[in-house]
């Protein structure tokens, strides 16, 4: 009965800060949608979008090289550092700092190859505005090529510096395998990041289905990018539940006998 009383005290309490957020949201939605429908009816939206696909016919052939030498470049300093760093380290130091150091450099180089790849996944989908789209395509080939090389490059020394860790890049399992090499503490930080990507998801689908429906309501830009996103969206929902419905018959129960629940 106690624990009953602190859900509902806890309940209350949250409430006032949630509905004033809901009715924040509202407002704000509101304004949108009124400065939609100005921009709408003086043909605003209209020229923002020729403008916009203007300027993206500019950008387009150039997009995949220069964001390409640009995040691959940078990942590809990142890299060469930290195996410098590690052939001069010495393991008799028994210090973790210059480890971690050349750990998060070597995170900051996977972030730039992906950054990278999704830049070219853009551009490559915007290849129609280019006067030769094979190009472009090839562009996008090459930089596929030498991100995967450099991927390659940042877990091979990885490994060497972790010699636990298994698992090729070109393995289709990868990702299982690696997850399997991992002690406790870092699948906790795994635990911890897929939560935080989870949660930034959906904050992010939210945002942009209502984009979407604000522009499909004033710009007739259809349906289907919509329903993308809500598949999009389906997809983390369904995938994070039933991970977790899975992994809760395999937990023990807790010392006081109660279930300790990880869905939120």
């Amino acid at each position: 009965m106690a624990r009953n009383d602190t859900i509902q005290k806890e309940n209350r309490k949250a409430l006032p800060k949630f509905l004033l957020t809901v009715l924040g949201c509202a407002l704000l939605g509101g304004v949108l949608g009124f400065m939609s429908a100005m921009f709408a009816a003086e043909d605003i939206l209209e020229d923002i979008l020729e403008g916009a696909a203007r300027l993206l016919s500019a950008v387009c052939p150039w997009g995949i090289p220069v964001s390409s030498v640009a995040l691959l470049g940078a990942a590809f300093v990142l890299y060469r550092r930290s195996a410098a760093q590690y052939a001069a380290w010495d393991a008799d130091d028994e210090e973790d700092e210059t480890m971690d150091a050349i750990e998060r450099q070597l995170s900051y180089a996977l972030l730039f190859t992906s950054l990278a790849m999704l830049a070219g996944m853009f551009f490559l989908a915007a290849s129609f505005l280019c006067e030769n789209p094979l190009v472009n395509v090839g562009l996008f080939c090459v930089s596929l090529a030498a991100m995967t090389l450099l991927q390659q490059k940042i877990v091979d020394l990885t490994r060497r510096m972790n010699p636990e860790k298994k698992g090729s890049i070109y393995d289709l399992k990868f990702r299982k395998h690696w997850l399997d090499s991992c002690d406790e503490a870092e699948r906790a930080q795994i635990g911890q990041a897929a939560y935080s990507a989870f949660t930034a998801g959906n904050i992010a689908c939210g945002v942009v289905w209502a984009v979407l429906v604000m522009l499909n309501i004033f710009a007739d830009t259809g349906l289907l990018a919509v329903a993308a996103v809500l598949a999009v969206w389906g997809v983390l929902q369904v995938s994070y539940t039933m991970t977790c419905i899975k992994l809760s018959r395999r937990r023990p129960s807790a010392p006081d006998g109660n279930r300790t629940g990880s869905n939120p």
